[in-house]
């Protein structure tokens, strides 16, 4: 996997982040979600390379990036922390623009990213995600039920990390499952390269504290931009997956509740074929809207 891209550990502000790189010429970002790491880019990073850079990093507390210590407020894991990790590797790199390409908890850092560094950022693509703060907004009992690692997650320290622990390959796989369209088959190196980091109890505890961040910090940052009228400026793309065999709620309109957060128009569409995990059950889709994308925003 990711033959050609050099690998690395870059510190920002003392943690130390995986990351992965290629390429030459513009710079394009591609972050990760949960329950992943980095793998999820393996079919579209290598063709993004085409003529530009591409950075591809774990998360802090994802893969194997460091884990810092939880705080009470969970600050460490918010979203907000985690964009300013991405800000941090790509000055480090000598890149003061990039656009974004994300998925599921990566594109919670990404918008985040947009609108914290608005000056940084070219063009923000988003798979599968609305804001935080409408997800939690739309919760009900489907939406509990599809979605029941967003409260579960969010549990104190240790009860979700103590039962997660008993059977972290059980737990990673299974998600993995339900998420995904009905027939989808993962690649098992991949699939290793996931079972294997959630091994590691300092994985689960700070995806947990991810999650902690999103009932709490995200959330209230949300609600201050919304409150402050404060939109995403650059150019956007959301794509979703309508094929999912279980997962979280669905929203009604993605590119309706999109456009109330951004400035500008927001494209895209809704991938019949696919389940949650666009980058590897639709990777060309991906690809086909990423060209276009970048192409006009780098």
């Amino acid at each position: 996997m990711f033959e050609g891209f050099k690998q690395s550990r870059i510190v920002v502000d003392g943690v130390g982040l995986n990351v992965k790189v290629a390429g030459s010429g513009p710079a394009v970002v591609l972050i990760h979600g949960y329950p992943q790491t980095h793998h999820t880019w393996q079919y579209v990073a290598p063709i993004i390379a085409e003529g530009r850079t591409v950075v591809v990093p774990d998360l802090r507390g994802y893969g194997d990036s460091d884990c810092p210590p939880s705080d009470a407020d969970h600050r460490a894991y918010s979203k907000r922390t985690m964009a300013n990790d991405i800000v941090g590797i790509m000055s480090l790199l000598g890149f003061e623009k990039f656009a974004i390409i994300s998925h599921d908890r990566g594109a919670r850092v990404g918008y985040r990213l947009t609108l914290d560094h608005p000056e940084r950022v070219t063009g923000y693509m988003s798979l599968d995600v609305m804001p935080t703060h409408e997800m939690w907004a739309v919760t009900n009992k489907d939406s509990a039920i599809g979605g029941f690692h967003w409260s579960f997650l969010a549990q104190p320290s240790p009860q979700p990390e103590t039962l997660i622990g008993h059977d972290p390959d059980h737990w990673c796989t299974w998600l993995h499952k339900s998420w995904a369209a009905p027939s989808f088959e993962f690649d098992p190196a991949a699939m290793s390269e996931y079972t294997r980091a959630f091994r590691n109890p300092d994985v689960i505890r700070g995806t947990c504290e991810d999650y902690r961040a999103g009932a709490t910090r995200d959330d209230e940052d949300d609600l201050e931009n919304l409150r402050n009228g404060h939109k995403i400026t650059c150019p956007v793309v959301c794509l979703w997956g309508n094929a999912r065999a279980k997962g979280g709620p669905r929203l009604a309109s993605p590119l309706d509740i999109w456009g109330k957060w951004c400035a500008g128009s927001v494209t895209g569409e809704g991938v019949a074929t696919s389940g949650h995990f666009l980058p590897e059950e639709a990777p060309d889709i991906v690809i086909d809207w990423a060209k276009k994308f970048l192409t006009e925003t780098i």
